[in-house]
């Protein structure tokens, strides 16, 4: 995605009503249930997700409205529709206004026509070939799959849910992987509704869960950051800040709220995009020569 200028909440809210859009009309408002929705960005509770439907909102990325009931006057629905900014971002203004190919045979035509609705996510789904998996000796089994079996699923509703994913041009093991989490409290025949249901949506399940691998890393990277963040303090007080060529170019000056490094030319605050730096190893901290000054007039800028 290049919403930069959305956190990670409303990044994963975005993220979870994409998977209700429908390609040939991403136009089209949805009316995605709350739960469903969170559990397909992945979030734990509604006030976080409501914050991160009021960022999108905020920043024109959708536009929600509610309406009444006719013979009570209370709300209940509230449609989602994105907006002519995410459409562009997120690179389906081009589905839009990409004209339909023309089609020199009937027959082409008609197949064309009669092809099943595709959801947003299915515009790259295909079929892996199925020699790709591990098999389990001992069950024959993709090896990939064997969780089904912890969860209580018999073997012969793996072998259906398999053929299931087949007739719908997916692979299971890309299906299990992309909602792993909603499967943990599910057991037996409910994990093979699920999945069936889930089958049944039409989605590329890969790229959902490529999608959802890339916001936990990236995430996960922002923990390790905080936590560096966190560990520079006092000690590395009157440390040079070097470049990744080891050049000094500041001095770090801890203080009791905020950090800085100061430089011959100005000073720059100690921040996420500090120890993004550091973490990365574009920036160096190390200890000062005693030589040194303890204003730094020795580094270089």
């Amino acid at each position: 995605m290049n919403c930069l200028d959305l956190d990670q909440t409303a990044r994963r809210v975005l993220f979870g009503i994409l998977t209700f859009i429908n390609i040939k009309n991403p136009e089209k408002a949805v009316f995605p249930r709350r739960d469903t929705l969170r559990a397909e960005a992945l979030i734990a509770s509604e006030s976080t997700l409501y914050r991160g439907l009021r960022q999108l909102d905020g920043k024109g990325y959708i536009e929600r409205s509610q309406k009444r009931r006719e013979h009570n006057g209370e709300f209940h629905l509230s449609p989602i529709q994105l907006t002519g900014k995410a459409l562009v971002l997120l690179g389906l203004s081009e589905v839009i206004h990409s004209p339909r190919p023309a089609k020199m045979e009937d027959g082409r035509i008609q197949e064309e026509l009669t092809k099943p609705e595709q959801s947003l996510q299915n515009t790259t789904a295909t079929a892996e070939p199925a020699d790709k998996n591990q098999i389990d000796r001992k069950t024959g089994l993709p090896a990939e799959l064997l969780c089904l079996l912890g969860l209580g699923v018999k073997k012969s509703g793996v072998c259906y849910l398999m053929k299931l994913a087949r007739s719908r041009g997916s692979r299971l093991g890309d299906v299990v992987a992309a909602v792993a989490h909603c499967l943990e409290k599910l057991r037996g025949r409910e994990v093979v509704a699920y999945l069936a249901a889930m089958l049944k949506r039409n989605l590329d399940f890969r790229w959902l869960k490529e999608s959802r691998d890339t916001v936990q890393q990236e995430e996960s990277q922002q923990g390790e950051m905080q936590r560096l963040l966190s560990n520079l303090d006092a000690r590395y007080d009157g440390y040079w800040v070097c470049d990744q060529h080891g050049a000094p170019i500041g001095v770090f000056r801890a203080g009791s709220d905020t950090h800085l490094v100061e430089s011959n030319t100005g000073s720059f605050p100690v921040n996420l995009r500090f120890a993004k730096r550091i973490q990365e190893g574009t920036l160096l901290l190390r200890a000062a020569p005693q030589f040194a000054t303890s204003h730094g007039e020795r580094y270089a800028v």
